[in-house]
């Protein structure tokens, strides 16, 4: 595999519901190398948003390590931490609820710029135009208002605010799950023909394996909070070895089949 970017270990979350302590993430362990997507898939209730959101902090964890480009994510503060999340960004299934809705999207996609100090205020504009032109949309939609754009056009902004802090590492947690077909394939298009172009690597996370196929170099099927198969998507989706991804696999054979 090529460089590590990101290596998990051991990693675990507890919450506490009706009194007693509830594993939502158990002993999970992976890597992801440069360049390289990995898909984290399974049912509702797997744990999965929960993993995304402990690998960059958002919450922390009980247990185990997480070591981004070479470093431990986990004893950073401040402003070393804040560095860190240049290089690690997150794109969520819903940019509505993540951004606000009546900010523009030149604001939204140039307030990375700002906070990380990466462009000067002149040339922002520009910046935001060329990072608009990389997602496929026209530079007119940045006087937009975030409520005011399509939900696919409102995906491809979030996508070109993650990458306007040039980042290592995207984890993008159901980025496509609420758009329609059509929609969804174009998105993810445009997630293999970013990764080609600027070497980034993806954590993909998805109840849909069918999704994780059309972009995923390798997968890791989560069930109860546990990461319960891993390997290369084609080798896992072929023939997987788990009941989790056994039942993921049947849902949805004739996808499977037309992705082929």
């Amino acid at each position: 595999m090529s460089d590590v970017v990101l290596k998990v270990d051991g990693l675990g979350k507890a919450f506490a519901r009706n009194g007693k302590r509830v594993a939502a993430v158990s002993d999970a362990s992976f890597s992801v190398g440069a360049g390289e997507t990995l898909g984290i898939v399974g049912p509702s209730g797997s744990g999965k948003s929960t993993l995304s959101r402990l690998v960059l902090r958002l919450i922390e964890p009980d247990a185990g390590s997480v070591r981004f480009d070479g470093g431990d994510l986990l004893t950073l503060r401040g402003a070393a931490l804040r560095s860190v999340r240049q290089r690690i960004q997150m794109v969520f299934q819903d940019p509505l609820a993540a951004f606000n809705p009546r900010a523009e999207v030149a604001e939204v996609i140039s307030d990375p710029l700002r906070i990380h100090r990466l462009v000067a205020r002149v040339d922002r504009p520009a910046a935001v135009a060329h990072l608009l032109d990389r997602v496929g949309l026209p530079g007119v939609l940045a006087e937009r208002a975030i409520h005011e754009i399509s939900g696919g056009q409102r995906q491809r902004v979030a996508i070109a605010r993650a990458l306007a802090s040039q980042p290592k590492l995207i984890v993008l947690d159901e980025a496509v799950s609420a758009l329609d077909v059509s929609v969804r394939a174009h998105i993810l298009r445009l997630l293999v023909d970013l990764q080609a172009e600027t070497g980034v690597s993806y954590m993909f996370v998805s109840h849909d394996i069918a999704v994780v196929k059309a972009i995923a170099h390798r997968v890791a099927i989560m069930d109860q909070g546990r990461i319960v198969e891993t390997g290369p998507t084609g080798q896992v989706i072929a023939a997987p070895q788990s009941p989790t991804g056994k039942a993921l696999v049947a849902a949805v054979p004739r996808l499977l089949q037309a992705q082929d």
